[in-house]
C-alpha cells in the first residue's frame, strides 16, 4: 500500500475549499496512477473506482488532500483536522466506540472508524504521520499489504 497527501491554499469559503479539495484529491489519484479523470468511475454507494484498478481510497480535511493505493484489496483512509471544534465530544464517542476503543482520543477514534468504513469492513490499521493538526488513519482489507510512508506531492 502507498500513501500520498498534498495540501492546498485557503479558500475564500467552505463550499469553495470543498470543491478544492475534491479537485485536488482526483488530480492526485490521477497523476500518483497515470489514469484520465473521465477512467474515474463512481459505485452505487458514492466511492470512486478506476475498473483496471488498482484499488484506492480519498480523503480530505482542511486543505489537506489524503489519497491511499493498494494493489491487494479494498482499502479505505480518512484524515481530519483535530484543530477544528467540536460539540459534544464525548457524546460523539460514546456513540461511536466499540469494545475496548473507549480510551481512544476522538479524532483517532473517528479516523479509524470512517477508515474501516471506507474500506467495507474491519481490517489492518494504520495511522500514519500527518502534518501538525492533523489525524489519519487506513484500513486495509487485506492483511498482506504494508504501510508505506506518506508521500507529499506538490499539484
Amino acid at each position: 500500500m502507498k500513501l500520498y497527501y498534498t495540501q492546498i491554499p485557503p479558500q475564500p469559503s467552505r463550499q469553495a475549499m470543498h470543491e478544492a479539495e475534491h479537485r485536488a484529491g482526483r488530480a492526485l489519484l490521477c497523476r500518483v496512477l497515470h489514469c484520465r479523470e473521465e477512467e474515474i468511475c463512481i459505485h452505487e454507494n458514492g466511492k470512486p473506482y478506476l475498473p483496471q484498478g488498482p484499488y484506492f481510497s480519498i480523503s480530505h480535511s482542511s486543505g489537506l488532500v489524503l489519497l491511499a493505493v493498494s494493489e491487494l484489496g479494498e482499502i479505505g483512509c480518512d484524515v481530519e483536522d483535530t484543530t477544528r471544534p467540536v460539540r459534544s465530544p464525548e457524546r460523539i464517542k460514546a456513540k461511536i466506540a466499540g469494545p475496548g476503543e473507549e480510551n481512544l482520543p476522538l479524532f483517532e477514534l473517528w479516523v479509524k472508524k470512517e477508515a474501516e468504513y471506507k474500506a467495507g469492513g474491519p481490517g489492518m490499521m494504520y495511522y500514519p504521520a500527518m502534518p501538525e493538526g492533523f489525524a489519519a488513519a487506513v484500513c486495509c482489507r487485506n492483511a498482506a499489504d504494508e504501510c508505506t510512508e506518506a508521500i507529499l506531492w506538490r499539484l
